[in-house]
């Protein structure tokens, strides 16, 4: 070894390698191979010893001679020799990529026959079906019911889902703590959850929060997770009616999905909210998983789910099976799924679908006919609700301005009646004031007259007067009750012995209204009461303090 050592004897070596090749070839080699081995290289080294010296002294008479030289050709030599150095390196360089490119394609395209002792071993990459043990175990959990449930209101936009109106429900509540209480019975059989891993929906976010509280999981356990665990986006039917659109969804994911979950997309919506296929949501599911593999190593992962759809379908991923029996494995509202891997997913999978199944699948045809015949149909119910709010309050704005119109109306009427009765007051009480005067006046002038002629004669003619005064004042009394005036309120309109006079203008034309003449008035001393007319009471009394005047000018004359 310290002769081998020197360079300038390194030529009279043999590798070992070089030793087995050629010591099957020697004859006289012992059985051993070790031994054969050993015996060649002894037997052989003293030849290429001996050789090698002469060399080595010919080389040594060839460099002193070439100490005479001139410097170029030295510079030449070291030049040719960092030449082939560098030829070396970039051969080496050539290599080791060489290599590191088919290791890179050997583990895209199959196994390569590089020993693992070489290279480090990959994780977190998943690829379905998982028919190998995967580094954590896992439990899937659905939320509870939320309050867009309970209203039967299906909601998948990815921009509504953390809202508040889609929050956990009690009726959920009461779901995800049964789901916890099951764990706590069933330690012995599954293990207890140390990484909870949530969706940012409003629902999960709060069933994540319960978990953390009856399990009693660190906040620094529970992980959101930001989208890889969205539902599926339902497009134009979102916001729809939950249960029937649901079944319509399951009914066109088992005719046209697929094995690969390629086909089965639903109208595209316009307010943003994606028409998703379950290979879209698949692409999520496969990131999700990757991500908890590389992120833990033998921990037990919970993983919180916003819809039924979305543990279902990582199911059939991991398991195998075709995702167009997604549905066949959905989940219920709080149900959870314990150590779900390849073999248990397998055994609960039927091999034929149930009755309950055929039958949602049967009903939502009808449903899914229907959605599509009619695509401009109004199916958003907070539309509907909506339009339905706008028809009440349209309907309550009418009955108001009604109710309006009638207490108007009312109001008209009322004070068009008070109206009227104030005339009918005030025409009477005119009435019986002019008469009470054209009465004073006549017996103002018959006491007059008496005291003026005098006599026996003059008395029997005034006591004669008198009677006949008086049946007259009762005679006229009745006739002016008979013949009185009554406002008709509907036309506003003066009549006297129902005879329409016209209508009344204003309370100051009362005192002006037509009397009964003298003629009708003759009639009634008479006793005849068949032709009655109108007569101006003011005439009539002018009439009169006309004659008593001339009786008192006559009186006058006599005196002088």
């Amino acid at each position: 070894l310290s002769f081998t050592s020197n360079p300038r004897h390194r030529s009279c070596c043999i590798s070992y390698q070089e030793v087995i090749h050629r010591a099957p070839q020697h004859p006289g080699r012992p059985n051993s191979s070790n031994d054969g081995c050993h015996y060649y290289f002894c037997s052989h080294i003293s030849s290429r010893l001996r050789g090698t010296i002469r060399r080595s002294s010919d080389a040594y008479t060839l460099r002193s001679q070439s100490k005479s030289n001139n410097g170029e050709e030295r510079e030449m030599q070291q030049q040719q020799a960092q030449n082939s150095e560098n030829k070396q390196n970039r051969r080496s360089f050539l290599e080791h990529s060489a290599l590191s490119t088919i290791l890179s394609l050997g583990t895209l395209f199959g196994p390569t026959t590089v020993s693992s002792n070489n290279i480090a071993n990959a994780r977190g990459l998943v690829r379905f079906p998982c028919k190998e043990p995967l580094s954590n175990t896992y439990h899937f959990l659905r939320s509870g019911s939320s309050l867009l449930e309970v209203e039967d209101i299906w909601s998948t936009n990815p921009l509504f889902l953390t809202n508040r109106e889609a929050a956990l429900s009690e009726i959920g509540e009461q779901q995800v703590r049964e789901a916890c209480q099951f764990l706590k019975s069933s330690e012995a059989v599954f293990s207890t959850p140390t990484v909870v891993r949530y969706s940012l929906a409003a629902a999960s976010i709060d069933s994540a929060n319960i978990v953390g509280e009856e399990l009693n999981i660190g906040r620094d356990r529970l992980v959101p997770e930001f989208n890889y665990m969205d539902p599926r986006a339902i497009g134009a039917w979102d916001f729809a009616a939950l249960n029937a659109t649901e079944e319509a969804v399951w009914a066109m994911d088992a005719e046209e999905a697929g094995v690969y979950g390629k086909g089965g997309r639903p109208p595209p919506n316009e307010d943003g909210t994606p028409a998703e296929t379950l290979a879209d949501q698949v692409v999520r599911l496969t990131n999700l998983m990757s991500v908890c593999e590389t992120l833990y190593s033998g921990d037990t992962v919970l993983l919180v789910f916003p819809d039924g759809t979305g543990p279902a379908l990582l199911s059939c991923l991991i398991g195998g099976i075709p995702l167009s029996r997604v549905h066949e494995l959905q989940f219920r509202v709080g149900e959870i799924r314990c150590d779900v891997d390849y073999n248990s997913i397998n055994a609960m999978a039927s091999p034929l679908p149930s009755r309950t199944y055929l039958d949602v699948l049967q009903r939502g045809k009808v449903e899914l006919e229907q959605l599509r015949e009619n695509p401009d149909m109004l199916r958003n119910v907070k539309d509907l609700k909506y339009e339905e709010e706008r028809e009440q309050e349209r309907k309550e704005l009418e009955a108001k301005r009604e109710d309006e119109e009638k207490a108007k109306e009312l109001e008209r009427q009322r004070k068009r009646e008070e109206g009227l009765q104030m005339k009918n007051n005030t025409l009477h009480s005119s009435l019986d004031v002019s008469s009470l005067g054209i009465a004073g006046a006549i017996v103002g002038g018959v006491a007059v007259a008496t005291s003026v002629l005098g006599g026996d004669e003059t008395e029997e003619a005034v006591n004669g007067g008198n009677n006949a005064t008086g049946d007259v004042d009762i005679d006229k009394k009745s006739s002016f009750n008979s013949t009185a005036p009554v406002i008709d309120p509907e036309t506003d309109a003066i009549l006297i012995d129902g005879q329409l006079e016209g209508p009344m203008d204003s309370l100051s034309n009362v005192a002006s209204v037509d009397t009964p003449k003298n003629d009708a008035f003759d009639a009634s001393l008479n006793g005849d009461e068949t032709e009655q007319n109108d007569v101006d009471y003011n005439d009539w009394g002018d009439a009169w303090l006309g004659t008593i005047s001339e009786i008192m000018d006559d009186d006058d004359d006599n005196q002088n």
